[in-house]
């Protein structure tokens, strides 16, 4: 084992969090940095989480009652003509939990591992040696240490702040950034014979996808946009829930706020000599399945185990980190990039005709091996309808980039390798 270590963490993000108790378990010297006061941590609504995340990397889970079985959703065309279900899993694998408890979990959990937590105490940037991160900058003056995780979210001052010789993408850009607003009405008790939870593609016209989830005592909405969002985006998108759900009340209950979160596949970079990012800040999400809560809490499970038999702290140190995060994550990372460019560009007339000639199925929405009778029946679908052809292509291309990128993932640091499979990643 790696002998005693300063380690930094900028942001207390659940990634961030979670990595500081392993690692003060571990004997490392550990502080956290968070802009936040401590009370104003965690969005407030609910998300989604594989709580076996806790088990896979050897910390306890929450309390059984913070948290519940997440409900099968089922998802719906822009014309709202099919609704396709997918099936909820016995045991169940996912479930719901209120982020502000999470946090307070995770929270306690570095503290009790003996990480230092330093709240309303702003990170401004790297403290570069050569080409090395050698600490951070914040509001109580310069900090060196041997390893900063960068856990300070998709705008983390840290990575933004990183020379381009590091070689990680600074800034994520607006295309890349879904804009979401959630809220939680009470529930009238009207009757409603539609799912439980009904998420909806190019809602109202709006380039994004919407929800709402019936819970016991009230319904939880999400209005989420590719292109930035509005007063309109929001009144008409819960103007039509309300016409078609009619349980859904007048009463804010909680939430009412919006939020940007990163909408684009992990940073093809994410290490390099004294630095590893970790959640948001590595753009760790999967906001088309649900959160990336479950990949961010995991990864802080493959960086421990990484810097429990690293050397050093260089950039080939820590990529058995990266290693291990895409070998757990790519196949799902890239089959959720695909149907984000499918919604990017197709707009909501070809979107309709997916669904209708089931060529967008259970399959590319749940997860699941294609079939060549799948793919056939997908391209005679395609065949009837011109104006899906190039989309069609594109998917078919795609899925076959994606099988190559995952066999030729390096398992071994070699610079010239990584970089290559870097560019190939990057242009997918």
């Amino acid at each position: 084992m790696m002998e005693r270590q300063k380690i930094l963490v900028a942001g207390a993000g659940h990634g961030g969090l979670a990595a500081a108790a392993l690692l003060a378990q571990m004997g490392h010297d550990v502080t956290v940095f968070e802009t936040k006061a401590e009370s104003d941590l965690g969005y407030d609504w609910c998300d989604c989480i594989g709580m076996d995340c806790f088990d896979q990397i050897g910390l306890p889970r929450p309390d059984d009652n913070a948290y519940t079985p997440m409900k099968a959703i089922s998802y719906f065309n822009p014309r709202k003509t099919v609704c396709i279900r997918t099936k909820q899993r016995e045991p169940a694998s996912s479930f719901v939990i209120d982020r502000k408890v999470l946090v307070r979990h995770l929270i306690a959990l570095a503290r009790e591992s003996g990480a230092k937590l330093c709240f309303s105490h702003r990170v401004h940037a790297a403290i570069m040696q050569g080409s090395r991160v050698n600490g951070l900058l914040t509001d109580s003056g310069a900090h060196e240490a041997a390893l900063v995780i960068d856990a300070a979210g998709m705008d983390s001052p840290v990575r933004k702040s990183l020379p381009a010789s590091c070689g990680i993408l600074r800034e994520i850009n607006e295309k890349d950034t879904l804009f979401t607003y959630r809220a939680y009405f009470n529930d009238t008790g009207a009757p409603s014979d539609l799912p439980e939870y009904s998420a909806y593609f190019y809602h109202r016209g709006n380039c994004g996808f919407d929800w709402v989830i019936r819970e016991d005592g009230y319904a939880d909405i999400l209005v989420a946009s590719f292109g930035g969002i509005n007063e309109t985006i929001i009144d008409n998108a819960i103007r039509d829930f309300r016409a078609d759900h009619p349980y859904i009340g007048d009463t804010l209950l909680r939430g009412g706020s919006c939020a940007r979160i990163p909408l684009r596949r992990t940073l093809p970079r994410f290490v390099c000599d004294g630095y590893a990012a970790i959640g948001d800040s590595a753009s760790m999400i999967e906001p088309l399945s649900g959160s990336g809560l479950t990949m961010s809490i995991r990864a802080a499970g493959f960086l421990a185990e990484t810097i429990r038999s690293a050397q050093d702290f260089s950039t080939a140190s820590l990529w058995p980190y990266a290693y291990a995060f895409f070998r757990s994550n790519l196949s799902s990372i890239l089959r959720q990039e695909t149907l984000k460019d499918v919604m990017l560009h197709m707009g909501e007339h070809n979107i309709d005709a997916m669904f209708e000639k089931k060529i967008i199925t259970i399959k590319e929405l749940g997860g699941g091996k294609q079939s060549a009778s799948d793919i056939l029946h997908k391209a005679v679908g395609t065949l009837t309808t011109p104006a899906l052809i190039p989309h069609f292509t594109r998917m078919i291309l795609r899925g076959k980039r994606r099988k190559t990128l995952i066999e030729t993932l390096p398992q071994q640091y070699d610079a010239q390798a990584i970089a290559q499979w870097e560019r190939a990643y990057s242009q997918f």
